[in-house]
This record gives C-alpha cells, sequence and structure tokens, in this order.
C-alpha cells in the first residue's frame, strides 16, 4: 500500500500479517480523502482502530498539523512506529484500547477516522459514535468504516451525514459536525 497523494505521495504503508487486520480498499480510501480533500490543512486528526496506520499517515501527507494514531495490538502499534519511522514528529503512537480512550479523550478534533473490526457491535459503534460527536470541532468529520452488510449507525444529535458510499464488503459513512 502507497500514500497516495501529498508530501509523502508514493511511501510505502506496510500492514502486519494477520488475519484480524483489514487493510482499507485503496479505492475507498481515496474517495474518502477526495471528499475532505480541503479539510485537512493544519487539522488535528484522530485514527483510532488505526491498524497500520494508513488513514492517519494519509493525513500527515495532506497537510494535517498532528494525528494521534490508536490501536490495541501490540503488532499494529509497532508497525505504524516502523511505518512512521522517516516522518516529521508531529504525531502520536497511543497502545490502548480504542474505548478507554474514547472514554478519556480531554482533545478535541477536526476529523476522527473510527475503523473498528468488522465483528464490532453495532450497539457500540452508535454509543462510541455518540461520544467522539462531543469531541469534534466545529464542522469537523467522523469517518466510519463499516462492513457494507451493517446494520445503520445512529447519528448523533450534532452531526449529519455528510457522505455514505459502499466500495465492495466496505460502508464508508461521512459525519459532519452541525
Amino acid at each position: 500500500m502507497k500514500v497516495i497523494a501529498g508530501k509523502y505521495k508514493g511511501r510505502t504503508i506496510n500492514t502486519i500479517n494477520d488475519r484480524s487486520t483489514r487493510p482499507m480498499l485503496g479505492v475507498a480510501r481515496e474517495g474518502i480523502f477526495n471528499s475532505l480533500q480541503f479539510s485537512f490543512e493544519n487539522s488535528e486528526v484522530l485514527d483510532l482502530f488505526a491498524g497500520s496506520g494508513s488513514l492517519g499517515i494519509e493525513a500527515l501527507s495532506r497537510g494535517a498539523k498532528y494525528v494521534t494514531f490508536i490501536d490495541n495490538s501490540v503488532d499494529c502499534i509497532n508497525q505504524i512506529k516502523k511505518n512512521l519511522k522517516e516522518y516529521e514528529k508531529d504525531y502520536s503512537v497511543i497502545n490502548l484500547d480504542v474505548t478507554n480512550y474514547i472514554s478519556e479523550i480531554m482533545n478535541s478534533y477536526n476529523i476522527i477516522f473510527y475503523d473498528p473490526p468488522f465483528e464490532y457491535l453495532s450497539e457500540k459503534v452508535n454509543l462510541d459514535i455518540e461520544e467522539l460527536s462531543n469531541n469534534l470541532k466545529d464542522e469537523g468529520f467522523i469517518v466510519i468504516h463499516r462492513h457494507s452488510n451493517s446494520p445503520s449507525t445512529v447519528l448523533p444529535k450534532d452531526v449529519e451525514l455528510y457522505k455514505e458510499k459502499n466500495y465492495g464488503q466496505s460502508k464508508i459513512l461521512i459525519l459532519r459536525k452541525l
């Protein structure tokens, strides 16, 4: 996998070889970043269930001011650190359960990537999205990656559905803070 655009365009993003992770299709990543193309410059970004870090790395490449990567897998955290080895230090990589991080967030973000495992319960997704909307800056975005057959996500009162698109088995929802 490669960085699609920006100052790190073409750099390789390696993933771990583990069936529990599923790198996002390049076409889905490209769709997300095309939809939000003018939103990354000087933004604060949170990459939850970060996996290889591909979403946060792409945000850095496109001008994000700072990215926080969160994953509970030590293997994923080590891979993210390897992928970021030659990048500027405008990020943090935290090995923590996403639910614990969400319950303790003190910062607010312009863009939040939320990419839980496909088997993650929809009720849990809805609770997480409700909490995350409280940590979203005005006119910020939450990008959700779910299986195309997943039940609909319940939107908190303070966000609207900005865009929804399916890419094979992936459903991408982009929510915008009102």
